[in-house]
C-alpha cells in the first residue's frame, strides 16, 4: 500500500510546475547584513519555530507545513499547485499514521485513510544516522540511515541524514527522506513503486506568523 499521497505529476492532466519563488534577492541581502557584521534579515526556523509551523516549497510549486502538535508527533499540511494536497499525521516526523486528502482546499474528512495505530508506530525508533533499525509490526517496516552531512535549503544550512523506509505490507514500495535532526522532521525526496520514481526537491522556507 502507498504510503504517500500522489502529486501532482501523478495526475495525467497537471505536469510538473516550475518552481515560483526566486532566492537571489534573500541571499544578496543576507550576505550584504553578514559582510556589515549586522543581523541576516532572515533567521532560519528552529525547533521552537515547529509550534507556529514551519513552511517548505518544493520546485514543483507546491508546499508543505509541518506542525508539531504533541510531543514527537508532526502534522504536514501539504498543497500541490493545483491547490489540491493533503494532511498527514507522522511520529517522529517521518513514521505516517493517518492521510487526510485536501479537495479545492477542503479536508476531505470521510476520504481518511489509517496506516497504523499510535501504538504500533510507537515501536519505532528514533531516526539515528548511520544504522539500521526495523519495526516488527504489520504496519512496520525496515529503516536505513546514511551518514550525518549538511543541507542547504535556501539561505539555511541544517545537519541531516537520509533514511529509507520499505514497509511489511509492500516489498515493492520504498521512500526516502532527508531526515533533519534539529527540527525532528523529515522531507520525502523519493519515492520508488511498481509504477516508477518520482523525486522531489525544497527550494525554501519560512517560520509561519512572521
Amino acid at each position: 500500500m502507498r504510503k504517500t499521497p500522489s502529486r501532482p505529476d501523478d495526475i495525467s492532466h497537471h505536469g510538473a510546475c516550475k518552481a515560483r519563488r526566486a532566492f537571489g534577492l534573500k541571499t544578496l541581502l543576507c550576505a550584504f547584513a553578514c559582510a556589515l557584521g549586522g543581523v541576516p534579515a532572515f533567521a532560519c526556523p528552529t525547533v521552537e519555530d515547529l509550534r507556529n509551523g514551519i513552511e517548505f516549497r518544493t520546485a514543483d510549486g507546491g508546499k508543505e507545513i509541518h506542525r508539531q502538535t504533541r510531543p514527537d508527533w508532526i502534522v504536514i499540511t501539504t498543497t500541490f499547485a493545483d491547490g489540491n494536497g493533503t494532511i498527514l499525521e507522522a511520529y517522529q516526523g517521518l513514521y505516517l499514521l493517518s492521510l487526510i486528502p485536501i479537495e479545492a482546499g477542503v479536508p476531505n474528512l470521510r476520504q481518511r485513510e489509517d496506516y497504523a495505530n499510535s501504538a504500533e508506530l510507537e515501536q519505532w525508533q528514533a531516526p539515528e544516522p548511520n544504522k539500521a533499525w526495523e519495526n516488527p509490526t504489520p504496519s512496520g517496516g525496515q529503516a536505513l540511515a546514511g551518514p550525518l552531512e549538511t543541507v542547504l535549503i535556501d539561505a539555511c544550512r541544517y545537519d541531516k541524514f537520509t533514511v529509507e523506509l520499505t514497509y511489511n505490507d509492500d516489498d515493492t514500495y520504498r521512500e526516502t527522506y532527508d531526515y533533519l535532526p534539529d527540527l525532528g522532521i523529515g522531507l520525502l525526496t523519493k519515492t520508488e513503486a511498481s509504477d516508477g520514481i518520482d523525486t522531489y526537491s525544497y527550494v525554501s522556507l519560512r517560520r509561519l506568523g512572521e
